[in-house]
């Protein structure tokens, strides 16, 4: 009875620091990782603190009565934009999703989605509860980088590059590749995603693109922050940019492979297309400049 007793206190004890390690465990999954000067042990516990924010976080205050959600197709850049926006305001931003490397990582506002935080993450389509968001920011990538990124985020988490082998493996009922079969089933839920957002959505959209934020970071938020009817300082958008790398942009690796087939690029160019014209007519619907680099 004592060893059935001791072998149960065992697995309890193995499955709780389990959880722990998973819970603090680094938003990218390699053995050791190094964020600016800082390292992540083998155990995947963080040595030191690597956030240097320019204010301290808190809630948004007084909250507002709606929320405002920050939309985008997965690996469009939207926790980077989080986290330029926390970097700006001091306000934390929250998500509908429940990320536990993230929250204690720099957003421990993750899974609270009402008017006490700035903007709520989402990858989803628009709500059916029409008080859920009363406003939006719709940030848009690339279809082709955005798949690649999130592609890279299923296999090595939010900052690090899936392995050559992944775009290579098939399943044994398939004649093509997984990564070929994950390319055509994303781009259609990249389209109807915008599509959806664009035509369904009732209230304001701020359209924001991930490659002017990346070219014009300080414009870029600007516009955000006006749209968000947030005031802000020259020193806090400064000090922003100054710390604008932070540990959420992943590096790019594999420069001399392409996953992508000609036949790829030829569906990614013709949904792209789709969706800047359903964008050129929501501007114009809303009497928007028509100007703008996509993609």
């Amino acid at each position: 009875m004592r060893k059935v007793i001791f072998i149960f206190a065992a697995v309890i004890a193995f499955l709780y620091f389990s959880v722990i390690l998973f819970i603090f465990s680094p938003i990218n999954d390699s053995k050791n990782v190094y964020y600016g000067n800082n390292y992540v042990g083998p155990l995947g516990l963080r040595l030191v603190p690597s956030v240097n924010w320019c204010k301290e976080l808190h809630w948004r205050s007084p909250p507002l009565p709606y929320a405002v959600a920050l939309v985008s197709y997965p690996g469009s850049g939207n926790t980077w934009l989080r986290y330029l926006l926390q970097q700006v305001t001091g306000i934390l931003t929250g998500s509908i999703y429940m990320d536990f490397g993230l929250k204690v990582h720099g957003f421990p506002a993750e899974n609270v989605t009402d008017g006490s935080v700035l903007v709520v993450k989402t990858h989803e389509a628009p709500p059916l509860e029409p008080d859920k968001f009363k406003s939006a920011v719709l940030l848009i990538r690339n279809p082709r980088d955005a798949i690649l990124a999130d592609f890279n985020r299923l296999h090595k988490g939010h900052i690090g590059t899936a392995p050559k082998s992944a775009f290579k493996k098939r399943s044994r009922e398939r004649k093509k590749t997984d990564w070929s079969s994950y390319v055509t089933i994303q781009l259609r839920t990249w389209e109807s995603l915008h599509d959806l957002w664009l035509t369904k959505f009732p209230g304001p959209a701020y359209i924001v693109f991930y490659e002017t934020l990346v070219k014009d970071t300080r414009k870029t938020l600007q516009g955000i922050l006006n749209f968000l009817n947030y005031t802000f300082t020259e020193r806090d958008m400064n000090c922003a940019l100054t710390h604008k790398e932070g540990i959420y942009r992943r590096k790019k690796k594999l420069q001399d492979f392409d996953p992508f087939t000609q036949d790829m690029y030829r569906q990614i160019e013709i949904v792209k297309t789709r969706v800047i014209n359903n964008i050129r007519i929501y501007r114009k619907k809303h009497n928007e400049s028509d100007i703008f680099e996509l993609l």
